[in-house]
């Protein structure tokens, strides 16, 4: 069983994985892939937070991850907004979101 992330000790991409199968339903808040730092959370967690209106446009933004922990798109450019979860590439397996 993997220990939970904090900010001094992020999760990487692989760890996130373990860490989010063995804790279903929850988002692993601390998790780092390559330059990118945010919580990590799969694709339907993320899309049923979307749903339930717990994230808006105005709580911030992530990027799509795909099922080997690449960030599709560039930064700054090709965030996902709750607004675009209809845009949602079907390749992304995870979100990994910035809180504004």
């Amino acid at each position: 069983m993997i220990g939970k992330s904090t900010h001094e000790n992020p999760h990487n991409f692989e760890q996130a994985k373990q860490w989010l199968a063995e804790n279903p339903g929850q988002y692993d808040y601390e998790v780092k892939i390559g330059r990118h730092h945010g919580a990590l959370m799969t694709r339907e967690e993320w899309l049923l937070a979307v749903r339930d209106k717990n994230f808006i446009d105005y709580d911030g933004m992530g990027d799509e991850v795909d099922e080997n922990g690449n960030i599709l798109g560039g930064a700054g450019g090709n965030w996902i907004y709750p607004s675009g979860a209809l845009l949602i590439r079907p390749e992304t397996k995870y979100i990994l979101w910035y809180n504004r």
